[in-house]
């Protein structure tokens, strides 16, 4: 289980914070329909990705179950790429 919870997790992190960044440059272009639809993604992806996050911060710090640690590396991993994909696509354009 903590496998699929690490991949889920690196992929909504990364999925989050790709789209929050398109979802800032919509608002500052004043894009309603882009920023309704990134704001969406954005919501979906972070609910996801909070609720297996905190359930492993929980597991880590009550029980000192260390082997939800993928978890969090891929919780911070996802949303550096995220946040590194975005940026790339944004200055490429």
């Amino acid at each position: 289980m903590i496998l699929q919870y690490t991949i889920i997790v690196f992929v909504t992190q990364l999925i989050f914070i790709g789209f929050r960044t398109v979802n800032v440059k919509c608002v500052a272009d004043k894009n309603m329909t882009g920023a309704l639809i990134s704001g969406a993604i954005v919501h979906i992806a972070w609910l996801i990705s909070i609720a297996i996050g905190a359930v492993s911060m929980h597991e880590i710090m009550t029980h000192f179950e260390l082997e939800y640690i993928p978890v969090i590396i891929a919780s911070l991993s996802g949303g550096l790429l995220g946040t590194y994909i975005a940026l790339r696509r944004m200055m490429s354009s």
